[in-house]
């Protein structure tokens, strides 16, 4: 009996061919790497985004979505997707609040999941408006906060017209949101005057209100350099400055913001008096005027100090009333 005979016999290893022999070591070392390359292949499919839930005949699973307005309530189908089943209309129980949605809108919350629950409240802690508006009507606060939607959904609020600020047009309310301490005006809007509504689209649920403009303060009447002589101006114990002019000349009609802003700045402390040429061709002769506008100052006694011919910058005029001691 030769030796591979006495392998064989012995078990440990099988005679296959001639001069060929197949241990059973190498056996179990070629079934455990099958078996490796199986474990790790089922871990990659693990790893792998699932595939969409599916029901029968290949439709996308349904859930049930509830919606909550001020305790109206309503229910609503989503695929697995987050897509809406058909179009939402739905108020609350005063009218104060409603919402509209349209059938294939996506809806997800904040972890890119089917939203289940829509929820709106009144907020109890009412925010401070913005310096520049009214809050008209409570605030409404939308939930989940982190939901978002595409396309955008329309929100309606109502409101008082008797709440809105004296002198306020309805057409001026708008809608804004509020969220990280701040309001910001949804740019969107349409007013429903006759029903005192206020509809916009918006993307995702934060806080949102009702908002009235506050009124521009009227800005202060201008000075009428026109009112006081000449003549007055350089007997009232006071320096003036003369601008000399017309009302059809270009760089004269530059100069008269200039004048009228150094009129108030100036109010106690210097005349400003604007002198039409045309109007008053005698001052005109008597100081020489060839060309306008001209620009002359006099001290407090009427004697002329300087003058300028064409625009004067304010910043040279100021300088100029600081060479004659008037701060």
């Amino acid at each position: 009996m030769d030796w591979g005979e006495a392998i064989s016999r012995s078990g440990y290893v099988k005679k296959v061919g001639k001069g060929n022999y197949m241990t059973m070591l190498t056996k179990v070392q070629i079934w455990s790497s099958f078996l490796l390359i199986i474990l790790v292949a089922g871990m990659l499919c693990a790893c792998r985004s699932p595939a969409p839930e599916v029901a029968n005949e290949g439709e996308l699973l349904t859930y049930h979505l509830e919606i909550d307005l001020l305790g109206a309530k309503h229910e609503a189908s989503v695929d697995s997707q987050g897509r809406l089943k058909t179009n939402v209309e739905l108020s609350s129980a005063d009218g104060a609040i409603s919402l509209s949605i349209d059938a294939d809108t996506i809806l997800l919350d904040k972890d890119g999941e089917p939203l289940q629950l829509i929820q709106a409240a009144i907020d109890p802690t009412l925010p401070l408006p913005p310096e520049d508006a009214y809050i008209v009507g409570a605030v409404y606060d939308l939930t989940p906060h982190g939901a978002n939607f595409n396309p955008s959904i329309m929100l309606t609020l109502s409101y008082d017209p008797d709440q809105l600020p004296q002198g306020m047009g309805e057409s001026d309310v708008y809608i804004a949101c509020y969220e990280d301490s701040q309001w910001d005006m949804v740019r969107y809007k349409q007013v429903d005057t006759e029903n005192h509504r206020v509809a916009t689209r918006i993307d995702h649920f934060a806080k949102y209100a009702v908002l009235a403009p506050k009124p521009s303060p009227k800005p202060p009447p201008k000075p009428d350099l026109t009112s006081m002589s000449l003549e007055q101006a350089l007997s009232s114990g006071k320096p003036t400055l003369a601008d000399f002019g017309c009302a059809t000349c270009a760089p004269c009609i530059a100069m008269k913001p200039v004048l009228e802003e150094l009129a108030v700045e100036y109010k106690d402390k210097l005349n400003v008096v604007i002198a039409d040429v045309f109007e008053h061709r005698d001052l005109a002769n008597q100081y020489g005027i060839m060309l306008i506008p001209t620009q002359i100052f006099f001290d407090s006694s009427g004697n002329e100090v300087t003058r300028h011919i064409g625009p004067w910058p304010k910043e040279e005029i100021i300088a100029q009333l600081q060479k004659m001691e008037i701060d």
